[in-house]
């Protein structure tokens, strides 16, 4: 068994062999010694299950970390979890469509995404339930805003989301980005942005002001957390102000997650999974 799962294992490809073509995450390598601060005891000592009472310094390092990765996107609120990017766009798109069904409008179930997305992206919007439609790109790779207005006005009516990377996978900050959120927001639909690149970003620009609704982070690109595989990836999700009542997130009352209630008893909040999968 021991020599079988090593066989394995040479089959696959890493670091310690050769270059890894896999686009934006090879870009963000982080040092191992920024992962020593996770084997102190101070930090990895706490039994998963700890009663509350005993968890207060997490709840403390858990808000701190919000209001700074807040700041950091310019949203105005971030979930931790769930805890992978895949599950960081499923989360985001199901919150988009519950803030359509709380506005009158299930009907909108049409998602843009540009031709040159990461594959995670379609298939994202398809486990939501949406429609994927592709909008094609310039001879640069940029979004072709042509094709992505008339999509729009051709979707106007059903238009649910357009799920944008930026900077862009091929690396560069699209300068059509605020008028590619305003086309998408005059049409009705709201704009989902793949955190994938976020490390460009930081210090830089805020997706939160230059149009984009809801986005995830992966921490093990922008944060210095380890990718996936025998580690799991990580990531966070962040709102925008008209997002918050209905994005996911967890507020511990008692050992019950607390749902906040907006006017008219509109559930505010609904759970959102920890698993870890990458």
């Amino acid at each position: 068994m021991l020599r079988y799962m090593r066989r394995l294992e040479s089959r696959d490809l890493s670091l310690t062999n050769s270059m890894i073509p896999l686009g934006s995450c090879t870009m963000k390598l982080n040092a191992t010694s920024e992962m020593f601060p996770i084997s102190w005891a101070e930090f990895n000592g706490l039994h998963p299950y700890a009663p509350l009472e005993q968890t207060e310094g997490y709840h403390v390092l858990f808000r701190q970390l919000e209001s700074w990765l807040a700041e950091i996107t310019g949203f105005a609120a971030v979930s931790l979890q769930p805890n992978a990017g895949s599950q960081g766009e499923y989360a985001g798109l199901l919150a988009i469509r519950r803030y359509h069904d709380e506005r009158g409008e299930s009907h909108r179930n049409v998602c843009l995404i540009p031709q040159s997305a990461h594959g995670t992206n379609p298939a994202s919007a398809v486990m939501a339930g949406m429609k994927v439609l592709v909008v094609g790109t310039d001879q640069n790779g940029n979004v072709d805003i042509a094709d992505l207005r008339r999509k729009a006005d051709e979707h106007a009516g059903d238009l649910a989301a357009l799920m944008v990377t930026y900077p862009s996978t091929h690396g560069v900050f699209e300068a059509g980005i605020r008028e590619i959120c305003d086309i998408v927001h005059a049409h009705g639909g709201q704009v989902y942005m793949d955190g994938a690149n976020m490390n460009a970003q930081v210090g830089i620009c805020r997706p939160g002001d230059f149009g984009a609704d809801v986005c995830h982070l992966n921490l093990h690109k922008t944060f210095c957390i380890p990718h996936g595989g025998a580690v799991r990836e990580w990531a966070r999700s962040a709102w925008r102000s008209t997002w918050c009542p209905s994005c996911p997130a967890i507020r511990w009352l008692g050992s019950r997650p607390q749902c906040r209630q907006r006017p008219g008893g509109v559930r505010a909040f609904f759970p959102s999974p920890g698993c870890t999968f990458g």
